[in-house]
């Protein structure tokens, strides 16, 4: 019996042993260590909304409708994360600031609570079931903090900094990445080292996981890693690149998709074999979001493009942006896709491709959007947080145009001008006189109110009058156009209207002639 037990510890020891990357720090107290765990059950309670970074939310703004509006901006000293929401509709980021680090905010737009960790925070939180925020930080530690925003403690996950965001599975299990150590690292729920799994180069990447609790997470060196919950590692797949693998996501098939600084998209089978790869152009921060019929959504730093890749891997569709996508696109639940870029803009775009709006913000974007049980979007610009309420606007009315359509150069004559908004919305209005002179924007007036501009025309022809109308949220309506023909141009007799100008009450035959040619 003894023998058996020895043979049998021996095996014990070289199955440990062989396990890659795997520490040997393992907290004994179970009672701490045990769970309800999960991701807790809100609008958007992690990166990418959930453990497989889908990006797809179960909420969509209300009416469907075509218009951004700000409900309010939260101002920060620095570049931020991409936020989160808790049941009760807090949104809690990162920022790059030395002093003010994590931001807990109402839903009114108010900070509620600050901590300063010392460092910049790049990592976006996630939210467990029981309330508690996780956050890695450039101090290289992972942060817990319960809602009030006292902290429950912090543990160092190696060198250099947690830049990736933490994601934690069904058992309460944290993972977060070190860059500097090169490590993929389990944290138990009462803040102890679990284990941790090396790669070997830099590690950004968030982690993902597959509905058995596998993780999956790229790494500088070029490698996909597929790491099973005890810390072995499953499988790798090498991608390539400069700079490796940006962020992962699982489909509803359990394929694995990834972008890389390769230039390309890949879809790996769960056993780590190529289903397909793409070429999209060097894809360096985003994740791949992946709507209910299989799209595939991703954006690349190369061609400043945003493609939707059908399930077969084909190119479905792509977007010419100005700037770099880093921002990782999501889905709500009306398949609309929100996609932030490096260009300061916010797109929105249906299914088929089409743009549904964007909206311009303070800068460069590199924040992923969420959405609330409400419909509001949260968008990351610099050091703004935006709530975007997206509302159906309807453009005013062609403007009508009423005046003479035909007359004698240099000779003013007034136009009759009016539109009306569907809204009540007030108007402003844009002219241009079809000779090279405009009148910028004037207003804003009433909805259905008649304004009066006047205008001369100093060279004969035909000029197309033409009008424009903007609603006090920007919705522009079509040109508005009426033909004016000035048919005459009478001589031009600069000495005598020199002559007269200097002796205003003489030559009254001459005046009544010149009057008259005019």
């Amino acid at each position: 019996m003894k023998k058996h037990l020895i043979i049998l510890l021996v095996l014990f020891l070289m199955v440990s042993s062989s396990l890659v990357g795997v520490s040997n720090q393992v907290t004994d107290d179970l009672s701490e260590v045990l769970s309800d765990g999960g991701l807790q059950d809100s609008a958007w309670p992690m990166f990418q909304h959930d453990t497989r970074h889908t990006g797809r939310s179960q909420y969509a703004p209300g009416q469907n409708g075509n218009l951004p509006i700000i409900k309010w901006m939260f101002q920060m000293d620095a570049g931020i994360s991409s936020p989160v929401i808790d049941v009760d509709g807090i949104i809690y980021i990162g920022a790059e600031d030395f002093h003010k680090s994590i931001y807990s905010i109402y839903p009114n737009g108010t900070e509620r609570w600050c901590f300063d960790v010392g460092f910049y925070v790049d990592s976006t939180p996630a939210i467990g079931s029981d309330g508690i925020i996780y956050i890695g930080s450039n101090t290289g530690s992972l942060y817990a903090f319960y809602s009030n925003g006292t902290q429950k403690w912090q543990v160092s996950l190696g060198s250099g900094w947690a830049f990736a965001s933490p994601v934690i599975d069904e058992n309460g299990i944290i993972y977060c990445a070190s860059v500097g150590s090169n490590r993929l690292c389990a944290i138990n729920p009462n803040g102890t080292m679990k284990w941790y799994f090396n790669a070997e180069n830099y590690v950004y990447c968030s982690p993902a996981l597959d509905e058995n609790g596998v993780i999956y997470i790229g790494s500088n060196d070029g490698y996909l890693y597929s790491v099973f919950p005890n810390g072995s590692m499953n499988w790798k797949y090498y991608c390539g690149g400069s700079l490796g693998v940006a962020e992962v996501s699982v489909g509803n098939n359990g394929l694995i998709y990834c972008g890389a600084t390769s230039g390309y998209l890949y879809a790996l089978y769960p056993n780590g074999t190529l289903q397909w790869m793409v070429k999209t152009g060097w894809i360096g921060g985003c994740c791949p979001a992946i709507a209910d019929d299989g799209t595939i959504y991703i954006g690349d730093q190369q061609y400043h493009r945003i493609y939707a890749v059908n399930p077969n891997g084909s190119i479905k569709w792509y977007y010419q942006a100005q700037d770099d996508i880093l921002s990782s696109p999501i889905i709500d639940n009306n398949g609309i896709i929100y996609c932030g870029s490096y260009d300061k803009y916010l797109y929105a775009f249906n299914p088929d491709g089409t743009l549904k709006w964007k909206f311009l913000t303070y800068g460069g974007i590199e924040s992923s959007p969420a959405i609330d049980d409400n419909g509001i979007i949260y968008i990351g610009s610099y050091k703004y947080l935006y709530a975007l309420e997206i509302i159906n606007d309807t453009a005013p009315t062609l403007p009508t145009i009423t005046g003479m359509e035909g007359g004698k150069v240099r000779h003013k004559y007034d136009y009759t001008i009016v539109s009306s908004d569907p809204e009540d919305d007030n108007i402003s209005y844009y002219i241009d006189w079809g000779d090279g002179k405009t009148t910028d924007w004037i207003g804003p007036y009433d909805s259905g109110e008649e304004i009066i501009q006047s205008h001369l025309w100093l060279v004969k022809g035909t000029y197309e009058v033409k009008v424009k109308a903007r609603d006090g949220h920007g919705m522009e309506s079509d040109w508005g156009i009426l033909s004016v023909t000035m048919p005459y141009e009478p001589p031009h007799f600069q000495f005598f209207e020199w002559l007269l100008e200097r002796f205003p009450n003489a030559f009254p035959i001459l005046r009544f002639l010149l009057e008259f040619n005019h």
